[in-house]
């Protein structure tokens, strides 16, 4: 542990750091495991300082007092349940149930094959062929889509077994 983090874990056990750099600090410890350590290696050695220089006086170091523990707990469980509910909505206000379902590519061929079908029974593609362009709707002849759906259904009697 190095002079430096030594001093800064010092100071903000006593609580003589600006609010920046407590919010620094309280991030190293929840992520850098080595910092954690040694925050707690300037723990012990604080103590043993200032019960060493206090000894005198029959004094060691200790925290500050809280007035009132009860009404402190109360607060910071408030805090605790308003940041639970606020991740919560944020989670529920992001996604709809289903919509993970949209990023499945059976999803989108599905879609796009069942478009396709609508189109083609409903003679869509019938206007798109060359052929077709200058005749008129009139004529009495079977449109490609009829063909297309009237084959499809034949095969699908094919494979649908015999009573």
């Amino acid at each position: 542990m190095n002079n430096q983090n030594e001093d800064r874990f010092t100071a903000y056990i006593k609580g003589t750091l600006t609010q920046a750099e407590r919010e620094e600090i309280d991030e190293q410890l929840l992520t850098d495991e080595e910092a954690l350590a040694s925050y707690l290696m300037s723990l012990q050695l604080l103590n043993q300082n200032e019960g060493l220089a206090h000894q005198k006086n029959n004094k060691t170091f200790t925290f500050p007092q809280i007035p009132n523990q009860r009404e402190f707990t109360k607060e910071i469980m408030k805090q605790v349940d308003s940041s639970v509910r606020s991740e919560k909505r944020k989670k529920k206000s992001g996604k709809l149930p289903w919509q993970h379902l949209l990023s499945h590519k059976m999803i989108h061929y599905t879609v796009a094959a069942s478009i396709t079908v609508i189109f083609i029974s409903t003679g869509v593609f019938d206007r798109l062929a060359p052929g077709n362009i200058y005749k008129s709707e009139t004529l009495a002849t079977t449109t490609y889509s009829e063909i297309m759906v009237k084959k499809a259904t034949g095969w699908l009697d094919t494979l649908k077994p015999k009573p």
